[in-house]
């Protein structure tokens, strides 16, 4: 099961950040070159990946804490960019 985890936690995290680099969402845009729409639509798939992978490392090992902290810190980039 720790290996499962683990690949998600990658492709997840390889998501976000694809999203926060705007690629997904704006044609290879930097934050900053993003409309307030696309902002937007990146905060809100970061939302839902969030609440999947906080669902999915909720327990109390190092991992999950680790997962934990990742996400912690990748919401308050997003947070913090404007």
């Amino acid at each position: 099961m720790g290996l499962i985890k683990k690949i998600m936690l990658v492709t997840s995290l390889g998501m976000i950040m694809l999203t926060m680099g705007g690629c997904v969402y704006s044609n290879n845009k930097g934050w900053n070159d993003m409309t307030s729409e696309e902002k937007q639509d990146v905060r809100q798939s970061f939302e839902d990946i969030e609440s999947d992978l906080r669902q999915d490392f909720a327990s109390d090992d190092m991992g999950d804490k680790f997962a934990s902290f990742i996400l912690d810190t990748v919401e308050q980039a997003i947070d913090s960019a404007d």
